[in-house]
């Protein structure tokens, strides 16, 4: 009895790997084996290739086409020595600094401990006041070198309700790009700002950023000169409110003349200004001394003068456009684009007002709306002219941007605007001195982005979450036990 038992006992364990349970738990396991194996060589093929994809929203660690084409034209080497106590590197700038020196055999990376090596930043201290530990510094092999210190990298903001200070925006790239074009450059260029004539003061984070861009200003005063300063590259009005004299004008018009460069940042007129508007004049755009208003809902901010333009096509705008950021004009005044000009000027509108708006050509009027005297739209609000001409079988090239506002620069209303504002004007700055690839390397920002839903999208997803899918779950259940009853 024994021995069959023991028979029986081996039948059965015999059949049992014939069952159909033990053939589907089989091949689910022979299955599950096969996709590990996959993704084990995948993994290793993928660390030997070394790709990597940034999915960050802003693209946080990745570089710009702008900073490609700065360092694709390296003349020399660079080498960017991160100030961190070993084990403490900033992980998210080590991503980003990697990405210049894979790019780049130019570029080099190099980390210096601040307390195994004491004394190495000390030879870059220009002002004496010490390195701070998280900092960069960019060398060249002209031996030119940038400090970036740790709190120039992040930006930050205070929340004006709890007074808690915010990481609002990284500024790796937009710091670190700068730096190589500031060694590569032969010269820093300057902007003058005019003054004597009850002009706008430049606020001051407009001069900070100025700075961070490379570029120096200085103040102007041509009444106390001969000529416009031959180290000059840019002339800068910010909206006089008393007239130039004719010898000023002359000297801007003698300094234009030689491939200068010009931006005119005009509010509307409280006195006559002939000697003034006769330079733009020259170039082919007439200011209309009218205020703007946008009738169009969707192109003004809580009050039809304060108006956010359209965009026409231009190096300008190509960025803000791409990032999707406004510009927002309040108390704009219209430009117009004179029908006699010289053959050699281009005019490309920049900022545009709506079919829908109009102007009011009398600063006083107690009401808002249109009038018989008011201009009909659309109006340019911003124009970027190009003169050009040959001399010698020599292109000669002037450029001259004309802006109808004094306000767009104001903090508050470049805040509003996101940041459209002051990228709008340093993009105009590069354009002006023929530096197309400093366009719009700006920080990224940091700020977390949060799904607004109304309450039939809460309704829609909450039924799609809690009935649709659990209903469809339970149909498939269903068929399947059905088809396998049926067997």
């Amino acid at each position: 009895m024994e021995l069959r038992g023991e028979k029986m006992k081996r039948l059965n364990i015999r059949d049992s790997f014939s069952t159909k349970n033990f053939k589907f738990g089989g091949y689910a396991a022979m299955m599950t084996a096969i996709v590990l194996a996959i993704l084990i060589v995948v993994n290793l093929v993928v660390g030997q290739l070394n790709i990597k994809i940034d999915l960050t929203k802003n693209q946080l660690y990745s570089l710009s086409e702008q900073t490609y084409d700065v360092i694709n034209n390296l003349d020399q080497d660079i080498t960017i020595y991160a100030l961190y106590e070993t084990g403490k590197e900033n992980t998210a700038f080590n991503e980003i600094l990697n990405n210049y020196s894979e790019h780049s055999k130019r570029i080099h990376i190099e980390y210096k401990d601040p307390v195994l090596y004491p004394q190495f930043a000390s030879q870059y201290d220009k002002e004496g006041g010490g390195i701070k530990t998280g900092s960069l510094i960019i060398v060249g092999s002209n031996n030119k070198f940038k400090v970036i210190s740790p709190h120039e990298l992040i930006n930050y903001s205070m929340n004006q309700q709890t007074f808690q200070t915010i990481a609002e925006s990284l500024a790796v790239e937009q710091k670190v790009t700068g730096a190589i074009q500031y060694i590569m450059a032969e010269k820093i260029p300057t902007i003058y700002t005019l003054e004597g004539h009850e002009e706008v003061s430049l606020p001051g984070d407009i001069i900070k950023q100025l700075g961070q861009e490379n570029y120096e200003v200085k103040n102007l005063n041509l009444l106390t000169m001969d000529k416009f300063p031959e180290d000059g590259d840019i002339l800068m009005v910010l909206s006089p409110r008393r007239d130039i004299s004719i010898e000023e004008a002359e000297k801007i018009n003698e300094f234009l003349e030689k491939q200068g460069r010009a931006i005119f940042i005009m509010g509307i007129k409280e006195n006559e200004m002939p000697n003034m508007e006769g330079i733009i004049n020259s170039y082919g755009v007439g200011l209309e001394n009218a205020i703007i208003v946008e009738r169009d809902t969707s192109r003004q901010f809580q009050n039809p003068v304060y108006i956010i333009p359209g965009f026409a096509e231009h190096d300008i705008l190509n960025p803000l456009r791409a990032k999707k950021l406004p510009v927002l004009i309040p108390f704009a005044q219209a430009i117009e684009i004179l029908q006699v000009k010289k053959k050699s000027i281009d005019i490309a509108p920049l900022l545009i007002s709506s079919e829908d708006s109009y102007a009011k050509t009398n600063p006083n009027s107690e009401t808002i709306e249109k009038e018989a005297e008011d201009l009909e739209g659309p109006f340019n609000v911003a124009v970027a002219i190009t003169d050009k001409w040959y001399e010698d079988n020599q292109e000669l090239i002037t450029r001259v941007v004309v802006i109808g506002n004094k306000q767009f620069l104001d903090p508050q209303i470049n805040a509003v605007s996101a940041g459209g504002n002051m990228d709008f004007f340093l993009n105009s700055i590069n354009w002006l001195v023929d530096r197309e690839e400093s366009i719009t390397i700006r920080p990224k920002s940091l700020l977390s982005r949060y799904l607004n839903l109304n309450m039939f999208q809460v309704l829609l997803f909450s039924g799609i979450a809690v009935i649709l899918i659990p209903l469809a779950i339970g149909i498939v259940g269903i068929v399947v036990w059905l088809r396998r009853k049926n067997k």
